[in-house]
């Protein structure tokens, strides 16, 4: 046998133990990234549950409501709360709202069901899961698995209604369907699982041609490993697709070395550096899917909608602030900010006008603010959190904000402008106990500058 055969028995052998390890790495980013899509879906898509029941919430008069019985129907304050959740059911893409009683035998019935057909009768008992029970402990939660009544099969948020003594004198409920809720996620599974069934179709078939095909078709088979480059960009497209301007959040598109083996350019290789050329094109792979991994992770705490951080980073942050409350070493500022006019741009322009007008106010408020401190908390509100911050430092960033909105709505040949009520609080040792009462007063103070610009637009 001479050296040339020995060369290349060798290399047939080296060859398959490379694309062993191809297929293994694959199935294994396949795996990991499948699952980690999954979870970061999931918290995304319950955050959004909760951001829904948790406004709902906020938005009813728990010193109102709790004495409320069935006979009180006619009366303002359940005619109150039940435009209040009758807004949330006609104008949020949800099945259900509803108002839940706690009762003392530890049974749960409705209250206020805004529902146009089939509302459930003050007093009805309301089916109790896991997620209930913690809503009337005082913990916003979400179904983990679905349940079903007689008006469907559903997972649910629950937010606790507190009075002005903080004890919960109620739960808002909120349904969606669950075939919706677990189609998202397939949808999402199923883009992971053809990925990673697609690049072991390809693995394998690159198998089949090193062991069937002599030395000169050996670069023919290097540049099926192109094929896995574009089940990638596949999941580029499709990721981006289905998601709303995140295309500067993903891995940089294209891998030289393996496009050059897809046009052809690779010039004849020596045994050994044809070796060398399916390594490196191994470790491009497994850098991209790296990539991925990195994406997915960053993706848990981006808001889908304006690229800004998320609720979920809001919470993560909110915990942070109030340890550093308990140990005495807490300084910062918040700003909250709410844009004007937001349903009328739903309603005369669309759903796409009012996402792009809250993506465009993210970006402000990123430019100004840094993009490591504004947070989308719901529909259109954001919040700007400043460490080490003051008063007349708030000032400036919202002189700084004024100044942004104003450009740009000057560029805008559009029948809509950007117009942002805003409001600012400071950290006080001495009047607020946690993060919670400050946000009680920048909210307040939003409130009553929205109200000014309301009065100013109606004069």
């Amino acid at each position: 046998m001479s050296n040339l055969q020995k060369k290349m028995k060798t290399g047939k052998i080296n060859f398959i133990m490379a694309l062993v390890l191809l297929l293994a790495t694959i199935i294994v980013m396949g795996v990991v990234l499948m699952t980690m899509s999954k979870n970061a879906l999931r918290e995304q898509v319950d955050q959004r549950m909760l951001d829904i029941a948790n406004t709902a919430a906020d938005m009813i008069d728990g010193d109102k409501i709790k004495e409320l019985t069935a006979a009180d129907s006619d009366t303002p304050e359940y005619k109150e709360a039940l435009e209040t959740l009758r807004l949330f059911q006609n104008n949020i893409e949800l099945d259900y709202i509803y108002g839940i009683n706690a009762e003392p035998d530890g049974t749960f019935t409705f209250t206020i069901d805004p529902a146009e057909d089939d509302p459930g009768e003050f007093g009805e008992e309301v089916v109790s899961t896991e997620a209930l029970r913690n809503a009337a402990k005082g913990v916003a939660d979400v179904d983990d698995e679905a349940y079903t009544d007689k008006w469907g099969r559903f997972y649910s948020a629950y937010s606790p209604v507190f009075d002005s003594n903080g004890e919960v004198v109620g739960i808002i409920g909120v349904d969606f369907n669950a075939d919706w809720y677990d189609g998202i996620l397939n949808s999402y599974r199923a883009v992971a699982v053809i990925i990673a069934a697609a690049a072991m179709i390809i693995g394998i078939v690159l198998s089949f041609v090193i062991m069937s095909k002599n030395r000169r078709n050996f670069a023919g088979m290097l540049s099926k490993i192109n094929d896995l480059e574009t089940e990638i960009q596949h999941l580029d497209n499709s990721l981006v697709n289905t998601s709303i301007k995140k295309l500067a959040l993903l891995p940089a598109n294209g891998n030289e070395a393996l496009k050059a083996l897809a046009a052809g350019e690779m010039k004849k290789l020596s045994v050994r550096n044809e070796y060398d050329e399916v390594n490196t094109s191994l470790e491009n792979v497994y850098e991209k899917l790296k990539k991925y991994i990195s994406y997915v992770d960053r993706t848990a705490y981006t808001d889908e909608i304006t690229g800004v951080l998320n609720k979920a980073a809001y919470r993560e942050k909110i915990k942070e602030l109030d340890d550093s409350i308990k140990n005495g070493n807490a300084a910062f500022a918040i700003g909250f900010f709410d844009i004007n006019g937001i349903k009328k741009i739903y309603t005369r322009f669309g759903f796409e006008a009012g996402e792009e007008i809250m993506f465009e106010c993210a970006k402000l408020l990123n430019n100004v603010f840094g993009a490591s401190n504004v947070y989308h908390i719901t529909g259109d509100e954001f919040i700007a959190i400043m460490d080490g911050k003051g008063l007349i430092d708030m000032d400036n960033y919202v002189a700084r904000l004024d100044k942004e909105i104003r450009e740009y709505n000057s560029g805008q040949n559009g029948e809509y402008k950007l117009s942002v009520a805003r409001g600012c609080a400071v950290f006080d040792p001495s009047k607020h106990e946690d993060y919670r009462h400050v946000f009680i007063d920048v909210k307040a103070n939003a409130d009553r500058n929205k109200e000014f610009c309301y009065e100013s637009q109606n004069k």
